[in-house]
């Protein structure tokens, strides 16, 4: 089943404190803006948002698979900082991150073939441009490759034969 997602974009204070332990996490200062994980573009809020996005989403907390993670579905290894059409459609299914354990990395996939050439709001990129894009981490600062997994696992199963690539091209 499609997990419900709600929107990172919401103001209320959970999802305040939720960003704030986001940018503590990443090693982001109270004064930085936060940079989009994909495109590297900070928040710009007359233009477009970089949100703090939950992996696993808000309104599904009750299914969490890491009850003891401290916070639960807020634990910050729960979390990106991403443009708000990425994390949109990371709530779609349409995209999805592709993980290396062994190199620490992840590939950043566009799975709906739809939404290739649509530019990202207040940018220059369009998500063609971003496709397989490898993003590295550190041990400490990295979102959960478990979390990232069970996301791509459903958004490849939601994603059905509109498939913007073959499976060959996402192994890392």
């Amino acid at each position: 089943a499609e997990m419900a997602r709600t929107s990172a974009a919401s103001d209320t204070s959970s999802q305040q404190n939720f960003r704030s332990r986001l940018s503590m996490f990443y090693g982001h200062g109270e004064s930085q803006k936060p940079k989009c994980i994909v495109t590297g573009v900070e928040d710009a809020p007359d233009s477009f948002r970089v949100v703090a996005a939950h992996i696993w989403p808000r309104s599904a907390a009750e299914t969490f698979p890491f009850k003891t993670l401290e916070n639960g579905v807020n634990n910050p290894s729960n979390g990106m900082f991403l443009h708000q059409t990425i994390e949109q459609d990371m709530d779609r299914l349409r995209v999805c991150f592709v993980c290396d354990p062994f190199q620490i990395s992840a590939k950043f996939v566009v799975l709906h073939k739809g939404i290739l050439e649509q530019n990202l709001q207040g940018t220059n990129f369009k998500y063609n441009d971003l496709q397989f894009k490898e993003l590295k981490f550190t041990i400490e600062q990295r979102p959960s490759f478990q979390l990232l997994s069970k996301h791509a696992q459903q958004a490849f199963n939601h994603s059905g034969n509109d498939l913007s690539m073959n499976e060959q091209e996402v192994e890392c």
